[in-house]
């Protein structure tokens, strides 16, 4: 056993000092795999940050109907009665024009949004839940609400979460397609990689053939060689993430409260790292496993 670890110890060297020989090339082939790294994991953060979304929010069907600012408090309280009389509503909820102001004023933290106007633009409104949430019904109890002549507009408010939810579903597909392909290109690329390599020490490698190299001594330092390729390329593909999410976070943030939303990319925590770091080695592997395994079939 102690002969095991010193056989790997001495191929985990000789692959560190042959990184610093050829600093160059090393570079290289740690940027191909940080970036192809990169892509997947850059696509993994931006689903996660926008799943964040759908926390904050309510995806609930909830109807809004919004009161024409002519109606008078007869027309309104009666409305309110109507709706509070119908056993198809779970709830309803009346609220002033004067409150939702200053529930709007709140979330975007600003108490100037009516500096310059006359009055207050936002109308009276009712917030229903629906006991029967079935989308034909929503529909129908949506145009027989709108057709009231003092109601101005009905809105499902669930319908843009609800969107959300499919694409955030629809980049979860993507993401694992993407993942998909990278990661048979980043074992194609190690492979290719490991493959030069062997090229260039052919001559090395026949002549430990020749005095009794079994295939695991010449298999070990290939393998070394992606393993820590293959973690230091997903390093890089971490750096490469996180510099890109400082790069965006800004202009995101600052969007994402033009609408009243708190909303962040976030880097990868420290088990992402690891799972990432694992998964580019475990990758480097497999292509370094079959570009060995090609080489010593072929010169058997």
């Amino acid at each position: 056993m102690k002969h095991w670890f010193r056989l790997h110890f001495l191929a985990f060297t000789c692959t560190l000092g042959s990184l610093v020989r050829h600093p160059v090339g090393s570079l290289l082939n740690l940027l191909v795999i940080g970036i192809t790294a990169a892509l997947p994991l850059a696509l993994w953060v931006l689903i996660s940050s926008l799943s964040s979304i759908t926390e904050q929010v309510s995806i609930e069907p909830q109807v809004s109907v919004f009161i024409r600012n002519s109606a008078s408090s007869e027309e309104i309280n009666a409305l309110k009665s109507t709706l509070k009389a119908d056993a198809r509503w779970e709830k309803v909820e009346f609220i002033p024009k004067d409150i939702a102001l200053k529930n709007l004023q709140a979330s975007l933290g600003s108490n100037d949004l009516t500096a310059g106007l006359p009055e207050n633009p936002l109308p009276d409104a009712f917030v229903l839940k629906a006991k029967d949430r079935a989308p034909e019904v929503l529909e129908g109890l949506q145009k027989e609400l709108a057709s009231i002549v003092i109601v101005e507009e009905v809105q499902l408010d669930s319908d843009w979460a609800r969107r959300l939810v499919r694409i955030i579903d629809l980049g979860q597909v993507v993401f694992e397609v993407v993942a998909g392909l990278l990661a048979v290109a980043l074992v194609l690329i190690t492979g290719n990689a490991i493959r030069m390599q062997i090229l260039t020490r052919r001559d090395e490698i026949e002549v430990a053939k020749l005095i009794g190299a079994t295939d695991s001594f010449i298999r070990r330092p290939f393998l070394h060689a992606a393993i820590v390729q293959g973690a230091l390329g997903g390093g890089v593909a971490v750096l490469i993430v996180c510099g890109l999410v400082a790069y965006v976070n800004p202009a995101l943030i600052e969007l994402a409260h033009s609408y009243g939303q708190t909303v962040s990319l976030s880097i990868p925590d420290g088990l992402t790292i690891l799972l990432v770091c694992a998964a580019t080695a475990l990758l480097c592997v497999m292509g370094a496993v079959f570009a060995v395994a090609r080489y010593l079939y072929q010169y058997r």
